[in-house]
C-alpha cells in the first residue's frame, strides 16, 4: 500500500500542540484551511516498525481558536458565565423547565456583574466618596467643583463599558454562515450528529440581546431608584416609580425572551435591545437632571442612594431560588425514562454526582459570580475608606449583600484549603493519610474558631500545634505508603526482573497519582457543596432583608452588630482579598497571553475545556470552537476520501482532539443517513458522506471520553452513544492509554479478549484488551546500550511510542479490508473501576 493511500489526520488536544511537533517535521506543508483552522502535511511518510507499512500524516491544528489576543484577560474574568453554560450539557436529557431555569440563572449572573459595577461607580465612588469633602479631596480630587449630576453621569461610564463588552463579546464567533438549507435542530436538545447543532443557534442572538437589554434595564432602574434618595426638595415618588415601572416592563420583556428562548425568526430581539438602551439613556438623563444640585460637600457620611440594596438582595435571593429549582428539575429528570436509562448503566459509565452534574456546575458558577461581585465592592471600599454596615457610622456604607458575600468567601477561603489534603489523599486511595489529614483539618478549624473567642490564647496555640502534628503524621503516612502493593505488583508484571530496580517505585507512584482521575469530581463536588451552602446562606440573608420592614435604612436586628464584629470584618477582608487576588491573577494571565506563547498555551487549555459547546445557557462566554472544528475536520475527511480517492482516512485524536474526532464521525454518520433535500443544497451530499464513512477509521489516545465526558455529558457522549459509534466502526476504532496518564484512560466497553501483546519490537509493546491498548510507560526500564532511554511520558508524546504506529496501521488495514466484528455489550474494561 502506497503512503498516499492512507492518510492519518492528527487532531491535537487542549495544549494546542504545534503542527511541527505533531508531525515531527520542522517545515510542514499547508494543504487546507485558513489562519485559525489549518491542515498541514508532513514531508516524509510515517512507518510502522514491525510491518513496514507507510502512510501520509496530516495535522489539524485548531489551537488558534483559543489562543492569542489581549481579550483573553476579560474572558477569564467572565469565566462564571462559561462554567454555567457547561451546566446545560450536563443535564440528563431534554427538559424545558431545567433549560429555562439555567437561562434565567445566567441572566441573574449577568445582572449581578452589571449591578456590582454600577454600585461601585455610582454608589461607592460618586455618591459616598465624591459626595464627602474629605474622601473627595483624598481620592477623587479631579471631581472638585463638579455638581453631583455631572459626577452621576460620569459614573455611568463603567457599567456602560461592561454592557458594551458583553454585547461585543457575545457577537464573536468562529463559524461561517451555515451551508445548505438544513438549519433546524433535529431534536430539541441537539446531538453531536446534528449539523444545525454545531452552528450558532438562532436562539443565541436572542439570548445575547436579552442579556444586554436586562443589563440596561437594571442600570436604568438603579438610576430611577436614586431619585428617591433623601434630599432637600426631593421630587415626587410618582416620577421615580414611573421610571422604575417602565424599567420593570423592559426587564420582563427580556425575561420572557430568555424563558421562551425563541428563534430570531419568532421575536424581534433587536427592538428589545434598542428599547432598553433608550430606556437607560432616559433614566440616566432624568436622574442626572433632577439630582444635578444635590449637595456634595458633606463633612461626614452621606445617605446611600436608594435602590441598590433592594436590587442586590433580589438578585441574591433569585440565585438561590433558581439553584433550588434546578435541583428539583434534576430530580424529576433522574426519574424520567431518559434519566433511568442513563443511571442504570454500569457504574463505570454512570453520570457524575449521581445525575446532579448540572446543579454542581451551576453552583460553582454562582459561587464565583457572587464572590467576584462582593470582592469587587469590598476592595473598592477598602481602598477609599472603612466598610460599615449602616449609615451614621464613620466610613463608607457597604451593602449588606456585599458584606455578607465577602464574608462568606472568607469562610470558603479557610474551609477549602482544609478540605484539599484529605480529599486529595482519598482520591489516590491513601485512606490512612486521608484520615490523619481530616483530623488535622478539624483541629485547624477549631483553632480558627478559638481565635475569635474569649478563651485563653494557649487554647488556640494548642489546637494549632495539634493540627500541625496531625498533618505531619499524614505526610509521613503518604511518604511511607506512596505506592500500594497492587500497583507495585502490576508494575513488576509489566517489567519482569528484580523488584528493587531503579524506576519501579517511580512508575508505581505515577500510576497511583494518575488513578486519581477517576475521582477528580470529588474535589469539584466539595467546592460546589461549600459554595452552594454559602450562596444559600447569603440568599437567606437577602430574603430576610427583603422581608424586614426597615431594610431601606438599616440591616435586620442583630445583623449590623455581627457585621461590625471582628470575625465578620476579618472574614470579609480575607474573602475580598482572595477574590481580588483571583481576579488580578486572571487579568494578568490574560494580558500575558498576548505576550507569551507558553502562557497563551496554558490559558488556551482553560478555553478548550469550557468553549467546546454552543452557547445556549449563557450567550456571553468564549466563542465556541467545537462547531467549527467538527465541521472542518468532517469536510477534510470527505475531501480526502472522495476527491483525493484515499483508501483509508484515519482520524487520530489526542485528549480533547478525541472528542472532536468522535463529533466529526457522529456528524458524518448522520449526514450519510439524511436524504438530500429537494433543492440540492446541502453541507455534504448523502452519497459522499456514505462513501467517506466507509473509508474512515479512528484512533484515540490520552482520551477523557470514558471517565470524564461520558459521565459529565451523558446525554451527548454517554455510554449508549459511544457504544453505537463502536458498533458502526468495529475494528476501525482503537484506543491507546497509559496507566501513568493523569488525564487519559480506557474509552469503551470493548469486546473482551485475553490480554494480547501488540508488539513493535523485542522490548516495545502494549497490552491489548479488545480494541483498547495499554501502553507501557516507560517503554522499558532496563538500560540497553543500543536503544534510546525511554522517558516517562504520561499524557504526552503518544506519537513517539512505536506501538502507536502499529495501531494506526492496523486501523488502516481494517478500513481497507472490512470484516464483521462481534460486539459484546457486557462490561469488560482494562483498568480500575471508577470511584463514586
Amino acid at each position: 500500500m502506497r503512503p498516499e493511500d492512507v492518510v492519518e489526520l492528527r487532531v491535537h488536544g487542549v495544549s494546542g500542540t504545534p503542527p511541527e511537533t505533531m508531525l515531527g517535521d520542522p517545515y510542514p506543508t499547508p494543504v487546507a484551511g485558513d489562519d485559525v483552522a489549518r491542515f498541514l502535511r508532513a514531508g516524509t511518510p510515517a512507518r510502522a516498525p514491525s510491518s513496514g507499512r507507510t502512510r501520509t500524516v496530516e495535522a489539524f491544528h485548531w489551537g488558534r481558536f483559543t489562543s492569542g489576543g489581549a481579550s483573553r484577560a476579560l474572558w477569564l474574568v467572565l469565566i462564571p458565565f462559561a462554567i454555567l453554560n457547561l451546566a446545560r450539557y450536563a443535564l440528563l436529557g431534554a427538559n424545558r423547565f431545567a433549560e429555562a431555569v439555567l437561562r434565567l440563572l445566567g441572566l441573574v449572573l449577568t445582572a449581578m456583574l452589571v449591578t456590582a459595577t454600577a454600585y461601585v461607580s455610582l454608589e461607592l465612588l460618586v455618591r459616598q466618596c465624591a459626595g464627602t469633602a474629605a474622601c473627595r479631596a483624598e481620592r477623587l480630587g479631579f471631581f472638585a467643583g463638579w455638581p453631583f449630576g455631572a459626577m452621576l453621569l460620569v459614573g455611568a461610564v463603567p457599567p456602560g463599558l461592561v454592557i458594551t463588552v458583553l454585547w461585543w463579546f457575545g457577537r464573536q464567533t468562529f463559524l461561517y454562515e451555515p451551508k445548505g438549507t438544513h438549519h433546524v435542530w433535529e431534536t430539541r436538545s441537539g446531538s453531536l450528529g446534528d449539523y444545525a447543532f454545531w452552528h450558532t443557534s438562532p436562539r443565541t442572538p436572542v439570548l445575547r440581546d436579552a442579556h444586554v437589554a436586562a443589563a440596561c434595564a437594571v442600570v436604568g432602574v438603579l438610576y430611577a431608584g436614586a431619585l428617591r434618595t433623601a434630599q432637600p426638595g426631593r421630587p415626587s415618588d410618582a416620577l421615580s416609580w414611573s421610571v422604575v415601572g417602565v424599567g420593570v416592563l423592559v426587564l420582563l420583556w427580556a425575561v420572557g425572551c430568555v424563558v421562551m428562548s425563541p428563534d430570531r425568526r419568532e421575536v424581534n430581539s433587536r427592538a428589545l435591545k434598542w428599547t432598553s438602551a433608550v430606556y437607560l439613556l432616559v433614566a440616566a438623563g432624568v436622574a442626572t437632571a433632577v439630582l444635578w444640585r444635590l449637595p456634595v460637600g458633606a463633612t461626614g457620611s452621606v445617605t446611600p442612594l436608594a435602590g441598590f440594596e433592594v436590587v442586590t438582595n433580589v438578585l441574591s435571593a433569585l440565585a438561590v431560588v433558581l439553584l433550588v429549582a434546578l435541583f428539583v428539575a434534576c430530580v424529576r429528570m433522574r426519574h424520567a425514562p431518559r434519566g433511568v436509562e442513563l443511571m442504570v448503566a454500569d457504574k463505570r459509565f454512570r453520570p457524575m454526582w449521581h445525575g446532579y452534574g448540572a446543579v454542581v456546575i451551576a453552583a460553582v458558577a454562582t459561587t464565583l459570580a457572587v464572590g467576584f461581585s462582593g470582592g469587587l465592592a469590598y476592595r473598592v471600599v477598602d481602598w477609599v475608606g472603612d466598610p460599615v454596615p449602616e449609615a451614621g457610622r464613620p466610613g463608607l456604607v457597604l451593602g449588606t449583600g456585599y458584606l455578607v458575600g465577602a464574608g462568606l468567601w472568607g469562610v470558603l477561603a479557610i474551609a477549602f484549603p482544609l478540605l484539599v489534603a484529605p480529599v486529595v489523599a482519598a482520591m489516590v486511595r491513601q485512606v490512612s493519610s486521608a484520615s490523619w489529614f481530616a483530623a488535622g483539618s478539624l483541629a485547624a478549624g477549631v483553632a480558627v474558631l478559638l481565635r475569635w473567642t474569649s478563651v485563653p490564647g494557649w487554647a488556640f496555640w494548642a489546637a494549632a500545634v495539634v493540627a500541625g502534628l496531625l498533618y505531619v503524621v499524614g505526610v509521613g503516612s503518604c511518604l511511607r505508603h506512596s505506592i500500594g502493593a497492587a500497583v507495585r505488583d502490576g508494575v513488576l508484571a509489566d517489567y519482569p526482573g528484580r523488584p528493587d530496580r531503579p524506576g519501579v517505585r517511580k512508575v508505581a507512584f505515577h500510576q497511583r497519582l494518575a488513578s486519581g482521575k477517576y475521582r477528580y469530581h470529588w474535589l469539584l463536588g466539595a467546592v460546589a457543596l461549600l459554595g452552594g451552602v454559602l450562596v444559600a446562606a447569603g440568599g437567606g440573608v437577602a430574603l430576610a432583608r427583603l422581608a424586614h420592614p426597615d431594610w431601606r435604612s438599616a440591616p435586620a436586628p442583630g445583623l449590623a452588630e455581627w457585621l461590625s464584629s471582628l470575625p465578620a470584618r476579618e472574614l470579609g477582608a480575607l474573602g475580598s482579598l482572595v477574590v481580588s487576588g483571583l481576579v488580578v491573577v486572571l487579568l494578568l494571565l490574560g494580558v500575558r497571553t498576548w505576550q507569551s506563547p507558553r502562557m497563551r498555551t496554558a490559558v488556551g487549555i482553560v478555553w478548550d475545556l469550557v468553549a467546546f459547546w454552543p452557547r445556549l445557557a449563557h450567550p456571553i462566554c468564549p466563542p465556541p470552537y467545537g462547531g467549527r472544528a467538527t465541521i472542518e475536520l468532517t469536510s477534510r475527511a470527505v475531501r480526502l476520501a472522495g476527491h483525493h480517492d484515499v483508501s483509508a482516512v484515519v482520524l487520530s485524536g489526542h485528549s480533547q482532539g478525541s472528542v472532536v474526532c468522535v463529533a466529526a464521525l457522529s456528524l458524518l454518520r448522520r449526514e450519510s443517513e439524511r436524504p438530500d433535500p429537494a433543492d440540492g443544497e446541502r453541507y455534504i451530499r448523502q452519497a459522499d458522506a456514505a462513501a467517506a464513512l466507509r473509508r474512515v477509521g479512528l484512533v484515540t489516545y490520552g482520551s477523557q471520553l470514558q471517565w470524564a465526558y461520558s459521565r459529565l455529558f451523558p446525554h451527548y457522549l454517554g455510554h449508549a452513544e459511544l457504544t453505537r459509534l463502536h458498533h458502526d466502526l468495529g475494528d476501525r476504532w482503537w484506543n491507546l492509554h497509559r496507566l501513568t496518564d493523569p488525564l487519559g484512560g480506557p474509552v469503551q466497553v470493548w469486546p473482551k479478549t485475553d490480554d494480547e501483546p501488540v508488539a513493535a519490537g523485542a522490548k516495545l509493546w502494549g497490552v491489548r484488551c479488545g480494541n483498547d491498548v495499554r501502553l507501557r510507560d516507560p517503554e522499558f526500564l532496563d538500560p540497553d546500550p543500543d536503544m534510546v532511554a525511554s522517558p516517562l511520558r504520561g499524557h504526552s508524546d503518544y506519537y513517539d511510542d512505536p506501538v502507536f504506529d502499529e495501531v494506526v496501521a492496523r486501523v488502516a488495514d481494517a478500513v481497507a479490508n472490512p470484516r464483521a466484528t462481534v460486539v459484546v455489550t457486557g462490561p469488560a474494561l482494562a483498568g480500575e473501576p471508577l470511584g463514586r
